[in-house]
């Protein structure tokens, strides 16, 4: 029987193209993107309600919490969803700092990784 690798996801980004670009990219590999937010505090009420598998998310995105923040605040308050923080900042505190709250760290640009990084750890359902 075949794995089903079709995942729960929430997208976040303040960039209306980015952010549907994502979307596009993720439902074509089959996932169900069941949220959309522009905003940390967005998304951080849409993880809360939903409990996605995954949330991709882009650091700076004011106003309100960035990326890091509610990557942070993810692990404390929906521990069960695993977070990618899809950025186009690249500075080595912000990489370690992903790391360090539990969360997978990637830059924008490479969808192929995205897709890779969203698929990995799949659990059987």
């Amino acid at each position: 029987m075949p794995d089903d690798p079709s995942l729960r996801v929430v997208v976040v980004d303040n960039d209306d193209a980015a952010l549907e670009l994502v979307v596009t990219d993720l439902r074509l590999e089959g996932h169900d993107v069941v949220g959309t937010a522009l905003d940390g505090l967005s998304a951080l009420e849409l993880c809360r309600s939903l409990h996605p598998d995954v949330v991709v998310l882009d650091h700076r995105m004011p106003p309100g919490p960035h990326g890091l923040e509610v990557a942070q605040r993810l692990a404390a308050e929906v521990p069960d969803t695993r977070v990618i923080v899809f950025t186009n900042y690249q500075e080595p505190e912000l990489v370690a700092d992903v790391e360090a709250a539990g969360a997978t760290y990637l830059p924008k640009g490479n969808l192929r990784a995205l897709r890779r990084a969203v698929g990995a750890g799949v659990r059987p359902r």
